[in-house]
Formats: C-alpha cells, sequence, structure tokens
C-alpha cells in the first residue's frame, strides 16, 4: 500500500470546503483531468456508491467506491471493487483563525512498478487538492 498524507489550509469557511470536496456528482464538470467520468450509483443518508474513473499522474483508475461523510469534519472514500481496490482516501476538516484545516490520509493499492521514487501518484493527487482549494477559493 502507497500512504500519502498532506495537509492544506484553505481560505474559506468549513462549511463551503466540505460541501466541494464532498460534492462528488460535480467532479467530472470541475476535474475532468482527474475524473473523466462519475456515476452515482445510490445515495443513503451519509452513504454513496459511486462508479469512477479516477486519473492519477498517467493511469485512469476504474473503481467503484464507496463515500461516508460525517459533515463538516470528514469524508472517507473506500475502493470497494476494481483497479485499486482496497485504497482509502480520508479527509478530515477542522476550523481554526478564519481558515479551514484539511488533512488528507490516502492508502493506493498500487503496484510498485508503477511508480518510481519520485512518487507520481502523490504529486498527482495534491495537484487535484490544489484544483478543489482554487475551485473553494475563487467562489
Amino acid at each position: 500500500m502507497l500512504k500519502i498524507s498532506f495537509e492544506r489550509e484553505i481560505n474559506a469557511d468549513l462549511d463551503k470546503t466540505f460541501d466541494i470536496i464532498t460534492n462528488f456528482e460535480n467532479f467530472q464538470k470541475l476535474f475532468p483531468d482527474f475524473y473523466p467520468s462519475i456515476l452515482i450509483k445510490s445515495v443513503r443518508d451519509e452513504s454513496s456508491l459511486v462508479a469512477e474513473h479516477l486519473k492519477l499522474h498517467d493511469t485512469e483508475f476504474i473503481i467503484m467506491s464507496k463515500h461516508f461523510t460525517s459533515k463538516p469534519h470528514s469524508h472517507e472514500m473506500r475502493v470497494i471493487g476494481g483497479d485499486i481496490k482496497g485504497s482509502s482516501i480520508n479527509e478530515i476538516f477542522s476550523f481554526d483563525n478564519g481558515k479551514t484545516l484539511l488533512k488528507v490520509n490516502a492508502e493506493l493499492d498500487v503496484k510498485s512498478s508503477r511508480f518510481s521514487k519520485k512518487n507520481p501518484y502523490e504529486e498527482s493527487l495534491k495537484n487535484l487538492y490544489g484544483m478543489m482549494i482554487t475551485e473553494i477559493e475563487k467562489s
């Protein structure tokens, strides 16, 4: 398992940040370079089942994932089927001094032959969150 962790400060309130980062229904429109396809299969209370094409670096992963939200504090995506089954991305949100702090912890089940010492998946995931933050801060 490839483990990736990072934190970002966002110049926006907690609710707005949470709403954009967890609104995967709009990812195909907002972030097509990373999400070429999203299909919502079901939504129940704080959980959703989603068929996704997630593109990190130069690899497109076709996955089925479960999303769990606890507004406005956490979002977890667990990959339950497809190319990187067993992977997860956890996001923890907090608010302090007028800024939202986002902590991301990801575990990606990618083959070691797919990445070099300079992990392109980590860089790509950070770029995705950078685009999300730009979207949050611009509106």
